[in-house]
């Protein structure tokens, strides 16, 4: 974004409408950036158009990379109790939602009416926050646009069940790449900005929380089969072609992590069921990564109980369909904030048409509860495989046609997963 490596980042935007009658449903976004970039103050995601639609909107900030996914034995011994030891970003996004509880009613919002939504690692945001017991009575409804997740997280002190090296084992490792090794917890809080730019990247999956006792108590997938996540209602979903032309090292970084879920020969198993081999190699990674996670989440929701709905997001502007099949990961969200004038296509009428309609739905699922705006079509259950589809013809509902290829690829990858 070009703005300094800083803490000082703790701040949130809030936009209301001018005029307002009684307390307005609100809604709290969560940018994305792989947890470890981003901001509240994308333009994409100004809060303006969907304020003007009777909403009291917040965007909030919270640390990201190495300053909020971060473990260390010195910060660990430091913070016995188990409140502050790993997950400092997930900890941001909780104390926004108390400050929303507490201060909210002042700019005429509702606190016991708040959504929150977040998209890619605001997305995943929002899935530990369903299932963090420090959220707990935080927000009333959830919305996940491409959020992801797969496998263990970090545990602080030992190894994940599935190898991976512990939070702490990370702090120290990484450290040691720009040469420093301690135990001394101000040394730690003295590295300078220089030294902090200087650390490894996190690779194509992003920094990622670590179970902590309080913030993080399990692994996500864990939380959701045994049924500990908040009982709000919930929408999720993809857009229609999340990872299209993957560079080279990006989709060599995606086949490492999918090997650990799906081997060779069972892939080779999906290819008549993706219709194709060059149809299967074109959808894997953004199926795993995305859209066959995200069913599979409104599945397990709805079988415990709670109202679950999803959506594809599959409108391409004509200039953006010369090149792509599909629209691309956070290619929904000009269509959802009303920001057009910020996508990188020609924008048309039947583009403005869609984020209309994307605005009503998600307007009003964050005002009742349920995506069910005057004059619109019916928005489904997610159960019987229904989704709402909005495409270049509009937003209609529709049984999903992709419903066999996800529950195929689920049905190997959700028990590892």
């Amino acid at each position: 974004m070009g703005a300094p490596l800083s803490e000082d980042c703790l701040y949130l935007n809030i936009w209301r409408p001018a005029r307002a009658n009684g307390k307005l449903p609100v809604m709290v976004w969560i940018h994305g950036g792989a947890l470890t970039r981003g901001a509240a103050s994308i333009a994409t995601t100004d809060g303006t158009t969907l304020a003007r639609r009777g909403v009291v909107l917040v965007a909030i900030n919270y640390r990201v990379g190495y300053l909020g996914f971060f473990a260390h034995p010195a910060l660990t011994r430091e913070a016995a109790d188990g409140r502050r030891i790993a997950n400092y970003g997930l900890m941001d996004q909780i104390a926004a939602l108390q400050w929303v509880q507490s201060n909210i009613s002042a700019f005429g919002g509702d606190p016991q009416r708040v959504t929150i939504f977040g998209q890619s690692a605001g997305g995943l945001s929002v899935e530990a926050l369903l299932v963090s017991p420090a959220a707990k009575g935080l927000f009333h409804r959830a919305i996940v646009q491409s959020g992801y997740y797969r496998g263990s997280y970090a545990r602080i002190a030992e190894r994940a069940p599935d190898g991976r090296d512990s939070a702490e084992s990370d702090g120290i490792a990484v450290l040691k790449t720009i040469g420093v090794e301690t135990s001394d917890v101000d040394v730690l809080r003295h590295l300078s900005t220089q030294q902090l730019n200087r650390l490894p990247p996190h690779g194509v999956s992003g920094a990622i929380p670590a179970i902590d006792g309080r913030y993080v108590t399990e692994d996500l997938w864990d939380s959701l089969r045994r049924g500990h996540m908040a009982a709000v209602p919930l929408m999720v979903g993809a857009t229609s072609q999340e990872t299209p032309a993957l560079p080279p090292a990006s989709r060599t970084q995606f086949e490492a992590i999918m090997r650990k879920f799906i081997s060779p020969d069972e892939q080779e198993r999906l290819v008549p069921i993706y219709g194709g081999r060059e149809m299967l190699d074109l959808c894997l990674s953004s199926d795993f990564t995305f859209a066959a996670l995200l069913r599979s989440m409104a599945m397990i929701h709805l079988a415990n109980g709670h109202a679950a709905y999803r959506y594809r997001f599959a409108t391409l502007p004509d200039e953006a369909a010369l090149t792509l099949k599909g629209l691309p990961h956070s290619g929904e969200l000009p269509y959802v904030f009303g920001t057009l004038g910020t996508s990188r296509w020609k924008i048309g009428e039947r583009d403005r048409a869609v984020s209309e309609a994307a605005m009503d739905y998600w307007v009003e699922f964050a005002r009742s509860g349920t995506p069910a705006p005057h004059d619109r079509p019916a928005w489904p259950s997610a159960a019987g495989e229904q989704i709402m589809l909005f495409d270049n013809d509009g937003a209609r509902p529709q049984t999903d046609d992709r419903s066999a290829r996800y529950r195929a690829l689920s049905d190997i990858i959700d028990p590892r997963s």
